[in-house]
């Protein structure tokens, strides 16, 4: 029971850190991808770490970084990366870690390849994905197996989503929604902005605009300002509330 109830702990953590549990939309959402921009680009450099604590337990962490920028196949692109790890307790009943990479067109916001490394308990596994955009199609390689999607365009991955929901502009009451690719499959993703709050963070008290998953209910509150940085996070999990907060940024 120790090592499932582990397992329940740490596979969340990655999951719901990384926005994978957006369900699918009800009628009426408005694409995201068609949205003005917020912010005109990203911060070189800039890292973002997090907390993460299930039933008030630190649980591990999470660090966010966009590395650089260079050049795929005459390109420029965002270098995009995702750490997470559990603490030294976790991960004595149940070893996991998972690096992610994404590199991102920066005209267009998509990304052009994603990289995944993860351990999970006794499973250590990879995940490459490359999308021509210009045939808009995906090929996948998931531990050595090989897979072929057809894609719509602006189609995003597990760590290019978080930024793209930063980057756009978002109103108050309306649902959005957009394409990833999640695993091996393709998805619409789902979300509603529920309301502004002011809240507080490792800059003080500040106000947030609070945005929510459709249907489940995982809530993230994004700073209303000119960085759109995700301070919060938060979660019911079948053995309770699971947060993420912002803890550093530099």
């Amino acid at each position: 029971m120790i090592n499932k109830n582990g397992k329940v702990i740490i596979l969340n953590l990655s999951i719901i850190v990384m926005l994978m549990v957006f369900g699918t939309l009800v009628s009426g959402a408005q694409p995201l991808m068609d949205q003005p921009n917020t912010i005109k680009g990203l911060r070189l450099g800039e890292t973002l770490e997090y907390n993460i604590k299930v039933k008030g337990i630190p649980a591990g962490n999470q660090v966010m970084q966009i590395k650089d920028k260079r050049q795929i196949s005459g390109r420029e692109v965002y270098h995009l990366e995702s750490k997470s790890i559990v603490n030294k307790f976790f991960n004595l009943l149940y070893p996991f870690s998972d690096q992610i990479e994404s590199f991102v067109v920066r005209d267009g916001f998509y990304p052009l390849k994603f990289k995944r490394e993860l351990i999970d308990g006794e499973y250590k596994g990879n995940t490459t994905v490359d999308i021509d955009d210009s045939k808009r199609v995906a090929r996948v390689v998931k531990d050595n197996k090989r897979y072929e999607l057809n894609v719509p365009k602006g189609i995003q991955d597990e760590l290019s989503m978080l930024y793209l929901i930063r980057m756009k502009n978002m109103e108050i009451g309306k649902e959005y929604e957009f394409p990833a690719i999640i695993g091996i499959k393709y998805y619409k993703v789902g979300m509603i902005v529920l309301r502004s709050e002011k809240i507080k963070t490792i800059f003080g008290y500040i106000n947030t605009i609070v945005v929510k998953s459709i249907p489940r209910d995982v809530i993230i509150w994004i700073t209303q300002d000119n960085q759109r940085i995700p301070v919060k996070l938060e979660v019911n999990t079948k053995i309770g509330k699971l947060v993420a907060e912002l803890k550093a940024i530099s």
